[in-house]
């Protein structure tokens, strides 16, 4: 498993998309193939380059299409987006994971077009953004400028800590994209989503067809939002990781990416 981002980048280049009048971006390490992919939605923070090293682990028995969004402040507009420009790709059928705004992303285009989703993973999600939108004023944020709200992640990003290698690797791979391939216009954007995010209702496929995942330490979406999907989704398999985080992609990446490995199993 590579730990070099910088590598990553350079081995699988962007590729642009433009989807109903909005310039996407995303990296797919076997763009040739006939194969179901694998579309890995990120949260608000960072770029879907977060899962880097979930695609190193999993490039060799899938392909991985990971995605990073325009500067939409609509999550519903995002899944639409979405939905067309795979389309627009020729990728008529995919697996689909999504972290939490991701999550909420990927549970709207199963509602949509639940045909074309086979398997799907809603990871530290939520259905109904009431917990963060009680405790964030979207009217305020929309009244902070981009490059404000950028500051004040790149600091909090800048505090945090690097005890250990996971941590270090978060702290890193952050920094590394908050402010310029996640542009301060993208950041603001996407967290204007989740507050503006409507309760929307269970997503109606089989339940051998879709995962849960989430992480005991995750210290942002709270234990009701988190238990809630849980209930909502009883009978499908359900990963509970004891540390990761909100992240657990980068600060638990052997045991996350055995989870997607597990449900996400061969075509």
């Amino acid at each position: 498993m590579h730990s070099n981002i910088t590598d990553f980048q350079r081995r699988f280049p962007l590729i642009r998309w433009s989807a109903e009048g909005e310039d996407w971006t995303i990296r797919d390490t076997d763009q040739d193939a006939a194969r179901i992919p694998l579309v890995l939605l990120p949260g608000a923070g960072g770029t879907g380059d977060v899962f880097y090293r979930t695609i190193e682990a999993l490039r060799g028995t899938h392909r991985v299409i990971s995605v990073s969004y325009p500067a939409l402040d609509d999550a519903s507009a995002m899944a639409s987006g979405l939905l067309t420009l795979l389309a627009a790709a020729g990728i008529r059928s995919f697996d689909l994971f999504g972290s939490s705004l991701g999550g909420y992303v990927a549970q709207l285009c199963a509602l949509r077009e639940p045909h074309r989703v086979r398997r799907c993973m809603f990871a530290n999600t939520f259905h109904d953004a009431g917990w963060l939108q009680k405790k964030i004023s979207r009217e305020k944020l929309a009244a902070t400028s981009a490059s404000e709200h950028l500051e004040i992640t790149l600091g909090q990003l800048r505090s945090a800590g690097e005890e250990t290698a996971q941590k270090a690797d978060f702290k890193y791979t952050m920094l590394a994209l908050v402010g310029s391939l996640q542009t301060a216009e993208m950041a603001k954007s996407a967290l204007m989503a989740v507050l503006g995010a409507t309760p929307i209702s269970k997503v109606n496929l089989s339940e051998s067809r879709i995962a849960l995942l989430d992480a005991r330490d995750d210290g942002v979406v709270d234990d009701p939002t988190r238990e809630a999907m849980r209930e909502r989704y009883l009978g499908s398999r359900q990963f509970r990781l004891s540390t990761g985080g909100h992240y657990p992609a980068l600060l638990n990446p052997t045991e996350f990416a055995a989870a997607l490995m597990m449900h996400f199993k061969g075509d």
